[in-house]
């Protein structure tokens, strides 16, 4: 038998020849070579030692602005360094608790099914598409950028019979518009993303779970960019599943992504003629585990898989920080921040993607690039001259637009003019001409 693993970009070679043993009794290493000594022969493995991995790790602080990540809230950060617990513990139960707790204030719901799955938001749009599409099932698709299209594709690939709703990019749906798609296709789901980053456009989500109500059809929102910097009132507007991550509104740091489904959605999911097809977000599973359906007492029988306690620390304590400071006075922070970096833009003479003021996304920001400016240029100037990170746009118009985003930690009118001074230097600068 003869094994070889070729991996060009970490330039190592491993070599296994005529190994048939597989009785191993011994394993040391000596000077970069491995020897594997068992009861019928013995074999030496050659590799290279990555030196890189002796110096020590180097990052650089930045102003995260870009629409992405942004820089977590002080609390948020510092319990990363807390001493780690186990997660059946019952300081880990209360603190799940807790958790689901400030996922409800921040939504404004009181919905039984609210928790937490380990990922991205990309793992809450997968994990609640699944939950809620069967094979044949109708979708409704608003698009109005990017993220749309990756529920298109998601929803594809699990069986649903996807209808595309469009219109022009910076611009959003009317109410009568959504109704006429609904009352022609009749689709099981609806699906809408409340604030579409790639773009900067808002859709409001007032009378949206009404027609939903009167089309008889379920309603997911991508609640992404729009969380914890403007209000959702999921309960108020009869929002049926929405989803998000841990590393915008909430303040904390990529890899969790909070969902919420509220009893309607949570009755279609029983109604179910097959399982969800990924085991790991499937919505009973979930809820066993984070004692909705079952109690903390048979926390050994609830467990689904291992989870990050230090991600779900961070997570705590960005919804804790937001709670002490007042839900109202957050969404208040986020709209000056809003309204004075679009004053400080205009004195720029930027030109905003979404013309319309009232369509405008709170946290991210996106604008023309100046006539002769390569937006690709521009950011990396901010990043290399002032250590500030923007964006050239996602997907959508790349090198064409400036992507500004200010949320979480960053919404305060410090960060806007640190990026705005920074971006108006940029926009003088020869290095960043066409």
């Amino acid at each position: 038998m003869g094994i070889s693993f070729h991996f060009s970009l970490a330039m190592i070679i491993i070599v296994i020849k005529n190994v048939s043993c597989l009785d191993t009794d011994l394993i040391t290493t000596l000077n970069g070579t491995c020897k594997k000594t068992c009861s019928k022969k013995t074999e030496i493995i050659n590799y290279f030692e990555p030196q890189c991995l002796k110096a020590p790790l180097q990052t650089e602080s930045r102003l995260l602005a870009s629409g992405g990540a942004t820089n977590p809230y002080n609390r948020s950060f510092d319990s990363l360094r807390f001493p780690t617990m186990g997660m059946l513990e019952d300081g880990a139960v209360k603190i799940m608790s807790e958790v689901q707790d400030g996922i409800r204030h921040l939504l404004q719901t009181e919905n039984d099914y609210t928790l937490v799955y380990h990922g991205t938001g990309t793992t809450g749009m997968t994990g609640v598409l699944d939950n809620m599409i069967e094979p044949g099932d109708k979708i409704l698709v608003g698009e109005m950028g990017y993220w749309a299209t990756v529920a298109v594709n998601i929803a594809k690939r699990l069986g649903a019979n996807v209808i595309q709703m469009e219109t022009s990019h910076g611009s959003r749906f009317s109410l009568s518009e959504i109704e006429a798609a609904l009352q022609k296709h009749r689709p099981t789901i609806l699906y809408l993303i409340n604030g579409e980053s790639s773009t900067g456009v808002y859709q409001p989500l007032e009378g949206i779970g009404e027609l939903c109500y009167k089309y008889d059809c379920i309603s997911i929102i991508d609640v992404v960019a729009t969380v914890g910097q403007q209000p959702i009132k999921m309960d108020e507007n009869k929002i049926d599943v929405v989803y998000f991550n841990s590393q915008k509104g909430c303040g904390g740091i990529v890899g969790l992504a909070p969902v919420s489904f509220s009893p309607r959605a949570i009755r279609k999911v029983r109604r179910r003629q097959t399982l969800p097809k990924i085991y790991q977000t499937d919505i009973t599973e979930q809820a066993d585990a984070w004692y909705i359906t079952m109690s903390a007492e048979q926390r050994n029988e609830a467990f689904l898989h291992s989870f990050s306690m230090s991600l779900l620390y961070s997570l705590r304590e960005g919804l804790a920080r937001i709670v002490e400071e007042g839900i109202e006075n957050v969404w208040y922070r986020h709209a000056d921040t809003h309204r004075y970096l679009q004053f400080r833009a205009e004195k720029l003479g930027l030109e905003p993607y979404v013309r319309n003021p009232e369509d405008r996304l709170i946290g991210t920001t996106v604008f023309w690039a100046p006539k002769g400016k390569d937006a690709v240029k521009i950011e990396h100037y901010m990043l290399e001259k002032f250590n500030i990170a923007i964006s050239a746009g996602l997907f959508v118009d790349v090198g064409k637009v400036i992507r500004i985003g200010l949320f979480g930690n960053n919404a305060n009118r410090v960060a806007a003019t640190k990026v705005m001074d920074a971006l108006e230097i940029a926009l003088h600068a020869t290095e960043t001409n066409v």
